[in-house]
């Protein structure tokens, strides 16, 4: 992936107190969470998540424009806990295999840890119109460019052997396989528990990079 960056989407509110958009944001995102983890995004009314939120939809709309707002706002607050995770991880004294294994090992269990959620995100990702999409799109690129300037930080170093071409790819591949424990941990967790998955997942990165 290249590392250029869409146009950030705004969502517009009629409120000009940023400390009350905030929370009550944060009020409408918590109810859209539970609601659209059990109904789907589709499913659920404007209303639902209003009485959720403890707000009439008229007072919601003041803080989001549409049903939209409301499912991008989920997405990225759900995208921003799992960059969180990654952004926390201390890696500056570490050799770079180390440091890529943290990475991964970080992102793996915030993943599992909000299993249902990143589903949810993934899969409604495309109810959201081109340039919201976008938008929330590029987070996944920031998270991917996080992920190549380990790895090619190892490279510079001499540690890691992989083909400097390869690197974009391979950085793909590790959130790819952190979605999987996601979408797939119905089937994984038969044969792995999330530590396993994660030392495996390590092991086999380790092929690739040494």
């Amino acid at each position: 992936m290249s590392g250029t960056y869409a146009e950030e989407y705004i969502v517009e509110t009629s409120v000009k107190d940023p400390e009350l958009v905030e929370k009550r944001r944060a009020e409408i995102i918590d109810a859209a969470v539970k609601i659209f983890s059990e109904k789907g995004y589709h499913a659920t009314t404007t209303k639902e998540i209003a009485d959720l939120a403890g707000m009439n939809v008229g007072t919601m709309f003041q803080y989001v424009k549409n049903k939209q707002d409301i499912l991008y706002l989920v997405c990225c607050h759900i995208h921003s806990m799992i960059e969180q995770a990654l952004y926390a991880v201390e890696v500056e004294d570490l050799d770079p295999m180390k440091a890529i294994s943290e990475f991964v090992t970080a992102l793996y269990r915030i993943v599992d840890q909000l299993s249902d959620y990143v589903v949810l995100m993934y899969q409604e990702t495309a109810s959201l119109d081109k340039a919201a999409r976008s938008s929330f799109l590029s987070r996944e690129q920031r998270l991917c460019n996080l992920l190549e300037n380990q790895i090619k930080k190892g490279i510079d170093s001499g540690f890691f052997k992989i083909d400097p071409e390869c690197v974009s790819l391979l950085a793909e591949d590790i959130l790819v396989q952190a979605q999987m424990w996601a979408f797939r941990r119905w089937s994984l967790s038969k044969k792995f528990t999330l530590e396993g998955y994660i030392t495996t997942r390590i092991d086999l990165l380790k092929t690739l990079l040494q």
